[in-house]
């Protein structure tokens, strides 16, 4: 898999089976792993691009995420890696994807939610911090963005 080519789609155009490995890598990363409480799927799925890689036998999902706009700017959410492939750089070069990707449809800076356990993983790419650190559904985060 040197060369893993992500799939931009929107729920609409997505199969059943793309949506049902999508969820259920989000559940394990967010609900199981994390033991969030707050809903996994809400209304921003409804309209968001998912971006995501899939398996050869498309059982699972091996990363995600999706990206969205409010009030005007590029939002980037619930970023997960299956824990079996995890270490393989696979969320950096869906970052890249991700980041190409605005670049071509003329985003000029995307912004995120963080994590503050994943601030290093967002540092590494060069996102910066923008404001004070603050709770989001019980766990530590920081607003970053990244200049496309």
């Amino acid at each position: 898999m040197a060369q893993e080519k992500f799939t931009f789609k929107k729920i609409d155009e997505m199969s059943g089976r793309e949506m049902f490995c999508i969820a259920r890598l989000r559940i394990n990363t967010f609900v199981t792993e994390q033991e969030i409480t707050v809903p996994e799927l809400d209304d921003e799925d409804l309209t968001a691009i998912q971006v995501y890689l899939l398996n050869e036998d498309q059982t699972m999902a091996l990363a995600v995420c999706r990206i969205f706009q409010e009030d005007g700017k590029w939002m980037l959410g619930r970023v997960a890696v299956a824990k079996a492939a995890r270490g393989q750089k696979l969320g950096s070069k869906m970052m890249a994807q991700v980041h190409a990707y605005l670049k071509e449809h003329g985003a000029d800076r995307l912004y995120c939610h963080a994590q503050w356990q994943a601030k290093p993983f967002y540092d590494y790419l060069g996102y910066k911090i923008q404001g004070e650190p603050f709770d989001e559904a019980g766990i530590k985060h920081t607003m970053m963005y990244y200049e496309l």
